[in-house]
C-alpha cells in the first residue's frame, strides 16, 4: 500500500512547516505500525498539537496551525480536502475540554468552521 500522493504532499508541508509537531506526528505513526498506514492517524496527531497549542494559552502556534490548514485548504485537491475536513477539523473542537472550545472557535478561519458546521452544526457555546 502506497501513500496518496496528494496526502503525501499535505502531510510533508504540514511537517516542514510546523516541526516540533512533526516529531510528534511521526512517533505516533511509529507506534501504530508505521507513516504508510498511520497517515490519518498523523493529521490527527496535528490536530491535537493545535489542541494542546490553545489549552497551554499559545494562541500564536494554534492561529499559525489554523490558517496554514485554512490556505492549504482554498487549493487542496478532494483527498486532501478530505483529510482536512474528517481527519483535523472534525475533530479539532469536540476532543477539546469545553473551556478550551470557544477559544478554537474565535481563532478557526471561515472555510475551516463551515467544514466543521456540516458534520457537527453551528456550537452550543454563544459566540462573542
Amino acid at each position: 500500500m502506497n501513500i496518496d500522493p496528494s496526502v503525501r504532499s499535505l502531510l510533508l508541508e504540514v511537517m516542514r512547516t510546523f516541526p516540533d509537531s512533526a516529531s510528534r506526528m511521526k512517533a505516533r505513526a511509529r507506534e501504530l505500525r508505521s507513516v504508510r498506514y498511520s497517515t490519518t492517524e498523523m493529521l490527527e496527531e496535528f490536530a491535537r498539537e493545535t489542541q494542546r497549542a490553545i489549552g497551554r494559552g499559545d494562541q500564536s502556534l494554534a492561529r499559525a496551525h489554523l490558517s496554514f490548514m485554512s490556505a492549504f485548504l482554498r487549493h487542496a485537491d478532494p483527498k486532501q480536502r478530505e483529510y482536512i475536513d474528517v481527519y483535523y477539523v472534525e475533530s479539532l473542537i469536540p476532543g477539546m475540554p469545553k473551556a478550551n472550545q470557544r477559544e478554537a472557535w474565535e481563532l478557526m478561519p471561515q472555510n475551516l468552521r463551515e467544514l466543521h458546521i456540516q458534520v457537527w452544526g453551528a456550537p452550543l457555546f454563544k459566540q462573542r
